[in-house]
């Protein structure tokens, strides 16, 4: 089966030190060769089908070049369809702002929440927010995605924050993770059931008011999934790629992972960039947690299920709050089905 979403890694260094990091502490810091990058777009084409092209890191534009390497890359890779890229947006310059707009690449941000809550998570809060000023300016829409936390009663502020930008195009969120810094530290902690529903309760009703005075709106990405715009059909046979199959991830040194969650852990390695084992990322199929009553919840036909990575490393019953999440969202949407009560 063929590459539908190609993940590489540009290097392992960042600015950064996130309270939960799922690819902390793998080594020395590093960056991809231009080899690796060629032979990682070229297995990207093997497949003979279209895919897409995310850039990452640790921080992709901490190697501005080898960003401006793999762009040119992609434009003369005929299966490559689209190019996103995924930063803290603290280390946008003109130079990154111009290569973005030029070449039409889909940014991302990660932004957890206002200020306070960036700073606590992440750090260097007033960076990231001068970097979505820069993309706002330069005219660059972006989608930032939230990591989703005991701190999820601050959703609401993080929409009303966002407001402000009129090129903030829509916000995913990231339920916890239990791997690397969050798993060791202690210092960060999954929300539990009761505040995720209420945050995401008050995060819809500032959607709502905020969408109200503003066009096109921000859209969330959950509650698309739930609720598909413009009269789309909902497919949810598998959460992502990876499920699917269909994904890869390429890190600096050349090693493949079904998606950037599992990269550097070997029991999802599937060979390098010259030598791939393509197969193994069958590892991943599981969507739905073995312990979720899905047959009898009000919100299978429309649930999403769940990242199968995350599902892998959270245990019972952290790996049940994206079943609490859908439930809530499929109940606001629905009034008649008992509100967001748990």
């Amino acid at each position: 089966m063929g590459i539908r979403y190609l993940i590489i890694m540009l290097t392992t260094r960042c600015n950064l030190r996130c309270s939960y990091c799922y690819n902390a502490d793998n080594g020395p810091p590093m960056d991809m060769s231009a080899a690796v990058l060629r032979r990682a777009l070229d297995l990207g084409a093997a497949g003979g089908v279209p895919f897409h092209l995310q850039l990452t890191g640790g921080e992709p534009t901490l190697a501005p070049e080898l960003i401006e390497t793999a762009l040119s890359m992609a434009r003369d890779n005929a299966s490559c369809r689209g190019v996103g890229v995924q930063t803290n947006a603290t280390c946008l310059t003109p130079h990154l702002i111009d290569l973005v707009r030029c070449h039409r690449v889909q940014v991302g941000g990660s932004l957890d929440g206002p200020p306070d809550i960036q700073e606590r998570q992440r750090g260097m809060a007033a960076e990231t927010l001068r970097g979505l000023k820069r993309l706002e300016a330069g005219g660059i829409p972006f989608r930032v995605t939230a990591v989703v936390t005991q701190a999820a009663a601050a959703l609401d502020r993080l929409v009303l924050m966002l407001a402000g930008f009129s090129m903030a195009r829509g916000i995913g969120l990231d339920l916890l993770v239990n791997k690397g810094r969050a798993r060791d530290s202690g210092h960060v902690a999954a929300a539990d059931p009761k505040s995720l529903q209420n945050g995401l309760g008050r995060m819809h009703a500032a959607l709502q008011m905020v969408n109200e005075h503003r066009s096109p709106p921000m859209r969330w990405r959950e509650w698309d999934l739930v609720f598909p715009p413009d009269g789309q059909v909902a497919r949810h046979t598998a959460f992502c790629r990876a499920a699917l199959n269909q994904s890869v991830a390429v890190t600096p040194d050349g090693r493949l992972f079904p998606c950037g969650q599992t990269c550097h852990d070997e029991r999802f390695a599937a060979g390098t960039v010259w030598t791939p084992e393509i197969e193994r990322r069958r590892r991943l199929p599981a969507c739905r947690p073995p312990q979720a009553p899905c047959g009898d919840c009000e919100a299978s036909a429309a649930c999403p299920g769940d990242c199968p990575s995350r599902l892998f490393h959270n245990p019972y019953p952290q790996s049940r709050l994206a079943c609490h999440m859908y439930r809530a969202l499929y109940r606001m949407g629905n009034p008649n089905q008992g509100g967001i009560q748990s």
